[in-house]
C-alpha cells in the first residue's frame, strides 16, 4: 500500500512538472516578441537621439567658425559638412540655412542663426519605416564678433 501511494505521488509530481514546463514555454512565446520589439525600439530611439545631438553639435561648430571676422557662410558650410562627414552622417546638398542677416552680412554683435537639417533615412542604426521621410533639424544662434571688413 505504501509503495502504490508513493508511485501515485511521483506520477502526480511528474504530470505537474510537465504542465508547468508547458506553461513556461507559452509564457516565453508570448513575452519574447514584446521584449524584442522593446529592445529594437530602444536602439532606434537612442540612435535618433544621437543623430539629433550630432546635428546640434554640427550647427554649433559651424556657427562658432562663422562668428570671427572675415568668415562667411561658405566657411560655416564647410565646417558643418566636415563635422557631419567625421560622424558618417549622410546628407544631400547643403545641409545649412542661415537667418537674415547671415555670417557674410552681419554687423558687429548681431545674432545669426544657423540651422542644420539632415534626413533620418540612412542615418539610423536600424532602418525603420517609423522614421522614413523624416528630417531632423537643429539650430544654434550666436553673435557675430566683428563685422567683416570690406574687400578692397
Amino acid at each position: 500500500m505504501f509503495l502504490s501511494k508513493r508511485r501515485n505521488e511521483n506520477s502526480c509530481r511528474s504530470r505537474r512538472r510537465r504542465q508547468r514546463r508547458g506553461a513556461a514555454t507559452v509564457e516565453f512565446a508570448i513575452c519574447l516578441p514584446a521584449l524584442i520589439a522593446l529592445t529594437i525600439g530602444t536602439i532606434d530611439l537612442c540612435s535618433m537621439l544621437f543623430l539629433k545631438e550630432s546635428i546640434t553639435l554640427a550647427a554649433y561648430e559651424g556657427a562658432r567658425r562663422g562668428v570671427a571676422r572675415g568668415r562667411t557662410n561658405a566657411d560655416v558650410i564647410a565646417r558643418v559638412q566636415e563635422f557631419l562627414d567625421e560622424r558618417n552622417i549622410q546628407y544631400s546638398g547643403n545641409p545649412c540655412t542661415f537667418s537674415s542677416p547671415d555670417f557674410t552680412d552681419a554687423d558687429t554683435l548681431e545674432n545669426v542663426t544657423t540651422t542644420v537639417t539632415v534626413p533620418c533615412d540612412g542615418n539610423l542604426l536600424i532602418p525603420s519605416v517609423l522614421f522614413a521621410g523624416i528630417e531632423l533639424s537643429a539650430e544654434v544662434t550666436l553673435r557675430k564678433e566683428y563685422k567683416n571688413l570690406p574687400i578692397n
